[in-house]
């Protein structure tokens, strides 16, 4: 007949293995997932800036016209990510937001991590507003105050830099005022 012995200490000892044990398996499974998820949102977040279409607008202020390299966002989906999970955006870089009607546009700032100046224009290139260096991840509605056609995103505080105010024009295609 088989006799079981009882000790307090092997017990413990086997507890602490298999608690061990535990840990490990939990790591060995959990660590290549997290990652994964690591991986994939940073290659998200990289692969999402090279999914836009690219072009070139100019901003005129006075006499000065100041020249950017612009990311197009021009359908819902390109529209609702924009410069989301950015953690930089070269200083002569942004992204310019088309609708196809004018309309009262609201913006936040909710996963995105780097301050931006926003602009939106009218459906002749006017720049209608500003809303100057917001913050980054906030959830606030940052409004048009009347119908706009578009909508230009700038690095923070760019437009106090460059001198560029309500009323200046936006020189690019859609607004039929390329020649000027």
């Amino acid at each position: 007949m088989f006799t079981r012995i009882y000790h307090k200490n092997l017990t413990f000892v086997c507890e602490k293995r298999i608690a061990g044990f535990i840990k490990k398996l939990a790591f060995i499974i959990l660590f290549p997932f997290v990652m994964f998820i690591g991986i994939s949102v940073n290659a998200v977040a990289q692969g999402s800036a090279s999914s836009f279409p690219k072009a070139e607008l100019s901003i005129k202020t006075g006499e000065t016209l100041h020249d950017f390299q612009i990311e197009l966002a021009l359908d819902d989906s390109h529209r609702e990510y924009g410069l989301m999970f950015r953690s930089e955006l070269p200083e002569m870089n942004g992204m310019l937001f088309v609708y196809d009607e004018k309309r009262d546009i609201s913006m936040w700032m909710r996963n995105t991590f780097i301050s931006l100046d926003i602009l939106f224009i009218d459906e002749g290139g006017k720049i209608m507003t500003i809303a100057e260096s917001t913050q980054p991840r906030s959830l606030s509605l940052i409004r048009s105050g009347g119908e706009a056609k578009a909508v230009l995103e700038l690095n923070g505080g760019l437009t106090k830099r460059l001198g560029i105010q309500v009323g200046d024009e936006i020189i690019y295609p859609i607004f039929e005022n390329v020649s000027k």
